[in-house]
């Protein structure tokens, strides 16, 4: 199983992050350096609110996470992760197989439960299995004019030389593609670009616009009273 995983998974696992969410130090370490092997990045959080705020903030590709922690617990995480996030991996890791805590897990609409202490084939396996929900994520993105964008490394083609694009620009053109049959609101752009930060609309238009640049005027729409959406018609 180990090295059919690699061969087909490694070079998508390596680009991704995961968000690996444990109370017990001695035990997020071991997993951690586990989890360095097959992921990009991992980020590590020894409490709900920590892994929220670090959600939020980073937007990993796939959550790793214990049921039971002080304050918010594993059930309260997900329903709040999925509350912003209806496709993204929720993999369960718990030392208890409880039905209860299990029906409440899965209610929270977790993708899998792994029981510790974890055997490196059931995880990989179980990342196996999940991988296909948001895979299709990095499938390429083509443009009417010609573009192409990768999602995979969040880069903009022209003939296939490089177009160059800031962080937030290039956070901005995701967010679009993700919704590109949608109307995106000015607060929930606000919400994924800056998280945190008070910023005044004028500095969204002005971000709006530079993007707008790269890809065609014409290609991120103002619906007025509503926001901003991607032109897939033209």
């Amino acid at each position: 199983m180990i090295e059919s995983v690699l061969k087909q998974d490694l070079q998508y696992l390596k680009k991704m992050t995961v968000l690996f969410v444990e109370d017990d130090t001695f035990v997020a370490e071991q997993i951690s350096s586990l989890l360095d092997i097959f992921f990009d990045r991992v980020l590590t959080a020894h409490t709900g609110e920590e892994a929220f705020e670090l959600y939020q903030d980073q937007q990993p590709n796939i959550i790793l996470s214990d049921l039971e922690m002080p304050q918010i617990g594993g059930i309260e995480l997900f329903h709040m992760i999925r509350k912003k996030n209806q496709t993204i991996p929720i993999i369960v890791l718990s030392a208890h197989s409880d039905q209860t805590m299990l029906l409440k897990a899965a209610n929270a609409q977790i993708d899998a439960y792994i029981l510790k202490p974890i055997d490196l084939n059931v995880l990989l396996d179980t990342l196996h299995r999940v991988l296909p929900k948001i895979t299709h994520q990095y499938n390429k993105f083509q443009f009417k004019n010609g573009l192409v964008y990768n999602p995979m490394t969040e880069e903009l083609f022209n003939n296939n030389q490089s177009i160059p694009l800031g962080k937030k620009e290039k956070m901005l053109l995701k967010l679009f593609i993700e919704n590109k049959n949608r109307v995106i609101e000015k607060d929930e752009l606000l919400e994924n670009i800056w998280i945190c930060d008070d910023v005044s609309e004028s500095a969204l238009k002005n971000l709006i616009n530079r993007v707008r640049t790269k890809i065609g005027f014409e290609l991120i729409v103002s619906v007025k009273g509503s926001g901003w959406k991607l032109n897939t018609d033209l």
